[in-house]
């Protein structure tokens, strides 16, 4: 960081207070309130912990790490100043922020005159056939054909102009509902300096706490505003979702996985609200990233151990759900523990950082609302009402293939199911002998396909449901591959057990199951890499890209338009009369 970028973040500053304090419309004043508290001290702070390290990031990589770490700022800033007695007025919400800014530019401007900065060509994982071009830090490579490079950049503005337009035109759709308008409220009460308002709410604060912020700095909070920082982080989960797969299996695989997920009703529903689940969503990539590239590159440890260690404690103030990224770190952990790059005492002292500064972060709500009176209210409602409601195990299968093929077309749901049985067959084919190599798929395509068009066949020995022991026998298997690439074992990890878990082990998932998408749809986009390749193989590189264009563009048109109507467009009528169409059977599209 120089001098020049320093002056930009002051200016920038100074332009948002400016905004703020200007009589102008409420939507700028919130964005400039969102960079103030957020953008800007996350950038400082990805700046100090590594951008001046041995191994900094490259610049779309170091945005991301900005974005994911200035929602950090934001939920911990806040929830230091809801802790202050009283009502929270603006002055205390700009001397905090503007406070932890100036401290940020200071450490900035001190250090930037011992350190230099260090050229980085970001690492790309081996995986699919790819070529590499790595548009997200200076390149080491060699440069990468002029074509290539523009399929690159319309796959970027494909994902920019889709994935913002079904999250963020037409945000303020309907006034607060359900589980929003009580995070509305409650953000209110927070302004107000109602004690204790934070430790009732049965979950993690982050979707009060970021309102809030926007309401105390403008004065007023509305529909759009509200749900501006969750559609802004949701958009910027996409860009991570790319990342993690460009760096395990190339830029096709990474680019499929973000698709999938652009259109996928789920997230841009939670888009839409006043909610947790697109912070949970960004800072669980990010955490993953972080962690594969120090294994790939293991440098800068501690810094970049502790800059995960924001990610995910974010992700745990927003909710119980932010635990399970820990299956795939934990993984990649014990990996690069055993690929002896790091000599263990350096290792442990990185890890013994993160955990400390993971641990501190977290206890900062966690303990309070622990000790809470009303906490064991708030045990009995997620023991009894939410995690169990008889005995185990359960079946949820039926009531999530119909609440997922609402939130998005059958189509999609099926393409997915589809890719994921491909996956699974591709393993096993690869590891097992010539008389398993074609058996044990077709058995295991055939009774995971029975199950879920009949997911009550294995109900035997009274009311006990069996159908549980298909898929967990075809993830235990698929973990246990002795020729399985690290990668994969890892998505197959952390895609199963959440699935398991919310599937099998937990009375009312209900949208809660989105926690297994995100491996979910980097499993699905690797088989379409490794179909792309054997198809460019076969008809030549031309040939191939003009065909896997125009299959995308249809299967974008066809999922797009079921999202544009279902969310954007949002004509009662047309919602009234999906909502009676759509009992009718499990393949309405």
């Amino acid at each position: 960081m120089n001098l020049k970028t320093l002056l930009s973040i002051l200016i920038t500053a100074v332009v948002a207070h400016l905004v703020l304090w200007l009589p102008l419309p409420l939507i700028m004043q919130a964005v400039a309130a969102i960079v103030l508290t957020g953008l800007l001290p996350g950038v400082l702070l990805v700046e100090l912990l590594v951008g001046q390290s041995e191994a900094p990031p490259g610049l779309g990589e170091r945005l991301l790490y900005s974005i994911g770490a200035g929602y950090g700022f934001m939920v911990f800033g806040m929830l230091g100043i809801s802790y202050m007695p009283g009502p929270v007025a603006a002055w205390q919400t700009y001397l905090a922020f503007d406070l932890m800014l100036v401290i940020l530019l200071a450490l900035a401007w001190f250090r930037m005159g011992r350190s230099s900065a260090v050229n980085f060509a970001p690492v790309a994982g081996p995986g699919v056939e790819q070529q590499v071009l790595p548009i997200y830090g200076a390149a080491s490579y060699e440069p990468a054909p002029a074509t290539f490079r523009r399929w690159l950049i319309v796959g970027l503005l494909i994902l920019l102009l889709v994935g913002g337009f079904l999250r963020l035109a037409n945000l303020g759709y309907a006034e607060f509902q359900g589980d929003e308008a009580r995070a509305a409220l409650r953000a209110a009460a927070v302004i107000q300096g109602q004690d204790g308002i934070l430790m009732i709410h049965k979950k993690g604060p982050t979707e009060i706490l970021l309102p809030t912020i926007v309401y105390s700095l403008t004065g007023h909070l509305n529909e759009t505003t509200a749900r501006l920082p969750f559609a802004l982080a949701n958009l910027a989960g996409l860009f991570a979702l790319w990342l993690l797969g460009w760096r395990l299996f190339g830029p096709l695989v990474g680019w499929t996985a973000a698709m999938f997920l652009a259109l996928d009703g789920y997230f841009i529903g939670f888009a839409h609200i006043v909610q947790y689940q697109s912070i949970i969503f960004l800072t669980s990539v990010l955490a993953v990233v972080v962690f594969y590239r120090l294994l790939r590159q293991p440098k800068a440890l501690s810094a970049y151990m502790a800059l995960a260690a924001l990610f995910l404690a974010t992700g745990l103030l927003s909710h119980y759900e932010g635990v399970w990224p820990f299956i795939p770190l934990a993984y990649l952990l014990v990996l690069l523990f055993r690929q002896g790059t790091v000599k263990w005492p350096n290792l442990a002292r990185a890890t013994l950082v993160a955990l400390l500064v993971g641990g501190v972060l977290t206890a900062t709500f966690y303990v309070p609302f622990v000790l809470h009176p009303h906490f064991k209210a708030t045990y009995e409602y997620l023991a009894d009402r939410r995690i169990s409601g008889g005995g185990l195990p359960y079946n949820n299968l039926a009531d999530f293939f119909l609440r997922t093929t609402v939130y998005s077309t059958t189509y999609y749901v099926v393409l997915l199911i589809g890719l994921t049985l491909i996956a699974l067959t591709q393993a096993y084919r690869k590891n097992l002998g010539p008389h398993w190599r074609f058996l044990a798929p077709a058995l295991l395509v055939f009774l995971l396909g029975v199950t879920m068009c009949q997911p009550d066949w294995l109900t035997i020995f009274g009311q006990t449901d069996w159908a549980f022991l298909i898929f967990l026998g075809a993830l235990v298997f698929v973990w246990l591959l002795p020729k399985l690439r690290p990668e994969e074992r890892m998505l197959w990890l952390w895609f199963g057990v959440p699935l398991l878990v919310g599937l099998f082990a937990t009375a009312k998932p209900r949208t809660h199951i989105y926690v297994f998408l995100l491996p979910w749809a980097l499993i699905a986009a690797a088989v379409v890499g490794r179909g792309f390749f054997a198809l460019q193989r076969r008809m030549g590189e031309r040939p191939a890209r003009w065909l896997g264009s125009a299959t995308a563009v249809v299967l974008m048109a066809l999922f797009g338009n079921y999202a544009w109507q279902y969310f954007v467009y949002n004509q009662v009528e047309v919602l009234h009369n999906w909502d009676t169409a759509k009992p009718k059977g499990y393949w309405v599209s």
